[in-house]
């Protein structure tokens, strides 16, 4: 089958395209999935190139990505077809979903094995062409309610400031941050993706145009926001502590962000870790469903283009969703 590896840390031409690699045998907890898209996120590019510290104890050669749609084809021998039917995961089902926190293995293959516990089923009247949505759906889903859910804590008449509001992310904590109760939500983003945002929910404070702070002090009479859900970090983290209103607190979503600098002024900084259950998987796809949750892919590539893709993620001024087409 074809998988994409990369064998050493580096830029995005360590990554290629095997056409020989053997079919993975499932766990006994396992389900055997071929893979229709795979989504990519920036989190792909910092383990290939060995800065995440989910690259600490990777084995090389690896395979690259994280989530995935498919088809489940064979399940391993701890699972009979009760048990599969109660999951809705039996042979012919589409499913979406995205490996655990202790599984390195890549999900940019052919065909690959996954836990079940990882994996959710697609409702059956979705069609096939919206399938590359669901592809992209659990990372920044998952991410999303982990950030709003459990580490905003974001209360009824809240104002909120996030930034990265176009991105893949943002896509999902612009409608979520409002579901929770904030009143009004700000976010920045290119002016180019400014209507993407408004159609999202969201007041747009466009960066490329204006200064982002000058603009959410004169939007909100100089307040500031309540709530910073900060998706970039590294450029906005600093600026953002002197944008809060008084009791206004911060989340970082990098994993490694350094919240020192606004513990040190007294401002509550969290970051979010991801929970990963079929309720939540469940409740992604309610809401992309319902068409709530209305994530964005803006581009398809075939997987001998992944070195590209991937340099386009570290630019970082990805609309929505990048996702690899994998098998036809």
């Amino acid at each position: 089958m074809r998988e994409i590896r990369f064998d050493r840390f580096g830029g995005p031409e360590v990554l290629t395209l095997h056409t020989d690699a053997p079919t993975p045998e499932p766990a006994p907890d396992e389900v055997l999935v071929k893979v229709l898209f795979a989504g990519l996120n920036p989190l792909d590019f910092k383990i290939r190139d060995g800065s995440s510290g989910r690259a600490k104890d990777l084995p090389l050669p690896a395979g690259t990505g994280r989530e995935m749609v498919g088809t489940v084809i064979g399940a391993g021998s701890g699972l009979d077809q009760a048990e599969l039917g109660s999951r809705g995961l039996t042979e012919g089902t589409r499913v979406f979903g995205m490996r655990g926190p202790g599984d390195h293995r890549g999900v940019a293959a052919e065909v690959i094995a996954i836990s079940a516990d990882d994996l959710a089923p697609v409702p059956g009247e979705i069609p096939e062409e919206d399938l590359p949505r669901w592809a992209g759906l659990a990372l920044v889903g998952l991410t999303a309610i982990a950030t709003v859910r459990d580490t905003a804590g974001i209360g009824e008449g809240e104002t909120v400031l996030i930034h990265g509001g176009s991105g893949g992310v943002g896509q999902l904590l612009i409608p979520m941050a409002l579901e929770a109760g904030a009143s009004t939500v700000y976010a920045t983003g290119r002016s180019t993706n400014a209507e993407r945002i408004r159609e999202l929910g969201a007041t747009p404070i466009p960066y490329d145009t204006a200064d982002w702070g000058v603009e959410l002090q004169r939007l909100t009479d100089g307040r500031g926001v309540d709530v910073v859900l900060d998706t970039h970090y590294h450029a906005t983290f600093l600026p953002s502590l002197d944008q809060l209103a008084p009791g206004g607190r911060i989340v970082a979503l990098p994993t490694l962000a350094d919240l020192t600098p606004a513990l040190e002024r007294g401002i509550e900084a969290r970051v979010p870790s991801i929970v990963q259950s079929r309720e939540r998987l469940d409740r992604l796809a309610q809401g992309i469903r319902a068409g709530r949750y209305p994530l964005e892919v803006s581009e398809v590539l075939p997987m001998s283009q992944i070195d590209q893709a991937h340099a386009r993620l570290q630019e970082g001024h990805t609309r929505g969703k990048l996702v690899l087409e994998v098998g036809a």
